[in-house]
């Protein structure tokens, strides 16, 4: 049995707990949350230890892994750092209910949901969300740090660079490039390539001014964001 804590106590987080749960041989000893607001209450019946202060007495207690559940994708990766430096081991949570060919590849601290499926050949890059029922097709790849919401469907060949988010229910046609910090809106059809930090939406998608959001943008973690293609 792993003790493992979830790094985050919003609505990823959960769906996290959900697929440890559902992954068996995890004992869930509580979540992390930088909001203070949170330290304390309980999240369904898992209780908000701290923050990323109560790492070390955590280990010291046994808990070996965590997960970092956090939406900003940027942040998602600042965390995950922070959290190795603190001597935690990072862990994917990878749903049993996922569809993973034995061709596929998939780097290391990811989050997969249920029923998302990953074709032969598909690649994920270390850091990324694959939500609920996402279809990631023979030769696509899923770039560090993105996130693709539930029900997102990449065709083959897509290429997904570092720090995108596709919104729910996408649709990117055959051997499009969505490059890195992209934000694609939910619903969308991508029948064109998008450029970095691009900001597109509808059907088909088309640029969209850049969206006043609480999402970091790739550019504003300056020069360590490379395209972030997952690579044998």
């Amino acid at each position: 049995m792993i003790d493992l804590v979830i790094f985050g106590a919003g609505g990823l987080g959960q769906m996290v707990f959900d697929i440890l749960h559902a992954a068996r041989g995890i004992h869930v000893v509580g979540f992390l949350d930088s909001d203070r607001s949170l330290h304390g209450s309980t999240v369904g019946a898992v209780r908000v230890i701290g923050g990323l202060e109560s790492i070390d007495t955590l280990r010291r207690r046994g808990v070996s892994h965590a997960v970092v559940a956090i939406g900003d994708n940027p942040t998602r990766v600042e965390i995950a750092d922070a959290i190795r430096a603190r001597r935690l081991e990072l862990a994917s949570a990878v749903h049993p209910a996922a569809s993973i060919s034995i061709h596929a590849e998939i780097g290391a601290h990811v989050i997969i949901g249920p029923r998302a499926t990953l074709c032969v050949h598909a690649r994920v890059a270390e850091h990324a969300v694959i939500g609920a029922g996402c279809i990631v097709e023979h030769e696509g790849s899923v770039g560090r740090g993105s996130f693709l919401h539930p029900a997102v469907r990449l065709a083959g060949a897509v290429t997904v660079e570092a720090y995108v988010t596709l919104g729910i229910g996408c649709t990117v046609i055959p051997g499009r490039r969505i490059a890195a910090g992209a934000r694609v809106e939910p619903g969308s059809i991508v029948i064109r390539d998008v450029s970095t930090g691009g900001h597109v939406g509808g059907i088909p998608a088309a640029p969209l001014p850049a969206p006043a959001s609480r999402f970091r943008a790739a550019a504003e973690v300056g020069g360590r964001v490379s395209t972030g293609v997952f690579r044998r």
